[in-house]
């Protein structure tokens, strides 16, 4: 079967240096304490400063309903309001056409890649297909670029298109109405998708 065809603190120690010295005394006096070494008093560690706000990478899987707030079956208002995404525009579906958006922190070689990638359906709107990006795996621990052998192992079901390569489909667990879309080329995996099993936007 052909590829998928489509119609995403930095806290500082602050270090006090108190010196004490000796107070000189008129001649023929005693002094009341003798010359030391400077004595050091070292504070207790400031409290670290809030970090920007760049994303960490999510340890959320994908699966099996969705990945951490973002959920299959959500309209494109729902999803935005999970903060988990970007690139959404408007309210009906497109099938992974401009408007449907990406995960947030997807890095897509080109519009057309699959890392991250959301499609709305057209006739529901709701969301149908999520696409996996780098560093997110199923609870299972298959991700991009996992080997056929790690995806044979979670997934014993899967078969590829071609034996050990292509495309192949297996069963969510823990959800009976989503299917994982794994393609696999030179013993990789290199598309990872979740979907609903009604989803009407590819195969």
């Amino acid at each position: 079967m052909p590829r998928i065809s489509i119609a995403a603190g930095v806290g500082a120690a602050l270090v006090a240096l108190t010196f004490s010295g000796c107070a000189i005394k008129a001649p023929g006096t005693m002094p009341t304490a003798q010359p030391g070494p400077p004595s050091v008093t070292v504070s207790s560690p400031a409290a670290p400063l809030p970090s920007p706000s760049v994303p960490a990478p999510s340890a959320a899987p994908l699966g099996p309903d969705g990945y951490a707030g973002l959920k299959l079956g959500m309209t494109k208002a729902q999803a935005m309001d999970s903060g988990l995404v970007t690139g959404i525009s408007g309210n009906n579906g497109t099938c992974g056409a401009d408007g449907d958006g990406r995960l947030d922190g997807a890095v897509p070689a080109d519009a057309s890649d699959l890392e991250g990638k959301l499609f709305f359906s057209t006739t529901t709107g709701k969301l149908v297909i999520i696409g996996a990006m780098s560093g997110v795996p199923t609870p299972e621990g298959v991700h991009l670029g996992s080997l056929v052998k790690e995806v044979k192992k979670a997934y014993p079901t899967w078969k590829g298109s071609e034996g050990d390569q292509g495309l192949g489909f297996v069963k969510v667990p823990g959800n009976p109405t989503a299917f994982y879309r794994i393609y696999i080329d030179a013993g990789q995996v290199l598309e990872l998708t979740l979907q609903t099993a009604d989803q009407d936007c590819a195969e």
